[in-house]
């Protein structure tokens, strides 16, 4: 299932019922995609989602301790 998918389905399942469990999953996919290019601890990572006026806000803050080096092949 692709992300807008799962996050569609996900929004719809649990928004009502569960904010939180939604804000959970949305850190964890921040902290795996983060994770390939920072030192990021998952309690770093704050997901703040919001509904207006027919939309939704998303807040999205992490803090890194270091960028990790990028495997390049030599030229």
């Amino acid at each position: 299932m692709d992300f807008k998918k799962r996050l569609g389905s996900i929004i719809k399942k649990d928004k009502q019922k569960n904010p939180q469990y939604l804000i959970e999953v949305i850190k964890s996919d921040l902290y795996y995609l983060l994770n390939n290019y920072f030192e990021v601890d998952f309690d770093n990572i704050v997901v703040e989602v919001n509904m207006e006026v027919e939309k939704y806000k998303i807040s999205i803050s992490a803090l890194g301790e270091r960028q990790k080096m990028m495997k390049v092949l030599p030229e």
